[in-house]
């Protein structure tokens, strides 16, 4: 095989990962027509290449025949964020505290779509809980999603937010908060004590609870919810698990802007 050689690299694999780039960049389905434009490429070119980023399973081709990212393409980011500086500085942390308190633990960070889940422990407890790594938890309804909505702009979140309530509302399934002002009045209390709690209102029976992870620069880097069955754990203020988890927590922030 003939590899077209370019500085000492290899040119089609550039024009490959070009062809990749203008996927990711363009970040929804695009019609071969337009991103052979975005690319100033022939569109037979282009095509040669997304057939092979579709066979490797970096690119797909969408039922309407336009194109978007593959299965692969989004491993690979969520490699590279599992990865960061600071989730990998604290991942011993988040281990002891899982072994302290016995809950499920979920670590969430912010994608354009939403809150990612990027790790999640099992409880110790007989319950399931399938959240699996890579799902998108919703803002409305999550104790994920209600942390990032309240410590992001509104401008980001309000257009998803409002997402949620349409397609709740199409499906005939209501969803608390219900609408934004009332989301108001739950970022508030969320703000002020520092945490929220979802009580059964994503899945029935099971209490969550999502706290903040700050980075040295004291913005949010992460999201970190302790959940289990309302039988093992109470988010009444007050309980022992509760009032753990915040320590731990709390101790993490703090072993984050000492390092």
């Amino acid at each position: 095989m003939i590899e077209e050689k370019l500085s000492g690299g290899v040119q089609s694999l550039e024009v490959g990962l070009a062809v990749l780039n203008a996927l990711l960049e363009h970040n929804k389905p695009i019609i071969l027509k337009d991103l052979s434009s975005k690319l100033d490429m022939h569109p037979a070119k282009v095509h040669r290449y997304l057939v092979s980023l579709i066979r490797m399973n970096y690119a797909k081709q969408l039922t309407d025949g336009q194109y978007a990212l593959g299965d692969q393409a989004w491993r690979l980011g969520l490699n590279c964020i599992q990865h960061t500086d600071v989730l990998q500085l604290v991942q011993h942390l988040i281990y002891e505290l899982q072994n302290k308190i016995g809950c499920g633990i979920q670590i969430s960070k912010w994608s354009p779509k939403g809150p990612l889940v990027v790790q999640s422990i099992e409880s110790n407890h007989p319950i399931s809980i399938v959240t699996k790594v890579g799902s998108i938890m919703p803002l409305v309804n999550s104790a994920a999603g209600r942390v990032f909505a309240s410590y992001m702009p509104e401008a980001v979140i309000k257009p998803l937010m409002q997402a949620e309530w349409e397609k709740a509302a199409h499906n005939h399934y209501p969803i608390k908060p219900t609408d934004w002002d009332e989301f108001l009045l739950l970022k508030e209390n969320v703000l002020q004590h520092g945490m929220s709690i979802a009580q059964g209102d994503l899945l029935v029976g099971i209490n969550a609870v999502g706290l903040p992870i700050f980075n040295a620069h004291h913005s949010m880097e992460f999201c970190i919810v302790a959940l289990d069955s309302e039988m093992f754990f109470s988010v009444h203020e007050g309980s022992e698990n509760l009032e753990l988890f915040k320590r731990e927590v709390a101790a993490i922030n703090q072993y984050i802007q000492t390092r």
